[in-house]
């Protein structure tokens, strides 16, 4: 398993863009464990152009080290204007991917509301054929077969993927 979260920081290092997906396993750690591995990683991609999506319904990122202009919660998108520019911009960073390398990392998403990261992701994915997923979940790891080439799975809870990840970098 080491192997696969050292390939996954070294596709990291290679895709010109990376989109994070952050879903239940991730959105239900409590903010000290979350706001440690979260703000570790921020000083590890900043760098990066990237952009993180979270199936979350309150904005605990916002409250960390992480660029608050890097970051979605789709959820809220209807009753915050904020979140509603944030959401526009995400969508337009998105659009600038196609046919790009882009990387899409998928953590902790299962079917409670897979239509903000886990089907989209996937679409993505099956659009662009410079695009590469990874998708680690304790239970809904799996991935459909027309990705089978450009998707790596991790059966593994997506928050001990994210701080695995955080210390190999």
């Amino acid at each position: 398993m080491e192997n696969i979260i050292m390939d996954l920081y070294n596709d990291i290092l290679n895709y010109d863009f990376v989109l994070f997906g952050f879903g239940s396993e991730i959105n239900s750690q409590d903010i000290q464990s979350l706001g440690a591995t979260i703000n570790d990683l921020s000083k590890k991609i900043e760098h990066k152009n990237y952009f993180i999506v979270s199936s979350g319904k309150d904005n605990i990122l916002c409250d960390l080290e992480i660029n608050k202009k890097r970051i979605t919660y789709p959820y809220l998108a209807e009753s915050n204007e904020n979140e509603s520019k944030q959401w526009d911009l995400y969508n337009k960073w998105l659009s600038a991917t196609m046919g790009k390398k882009l990387l899409l990392v998928e953590l902790g998403e299962g079917f409670n509301n897979p239509n903000i990261i886990r089907w989209p992701f996937e679409r993505i994915t099956m659009i662009n054929n410079s695009a590469k997923m990874y998708r680690s979940h304790s239970t809904f790891y799996q991935i459909p077969k027309e990705l089978n080439e450009r998707a790596v799975t991790i059966e593994k809870n997506g928050f001990t993927t994210l701080k695995e990840l955080v210390k190999c970098c």
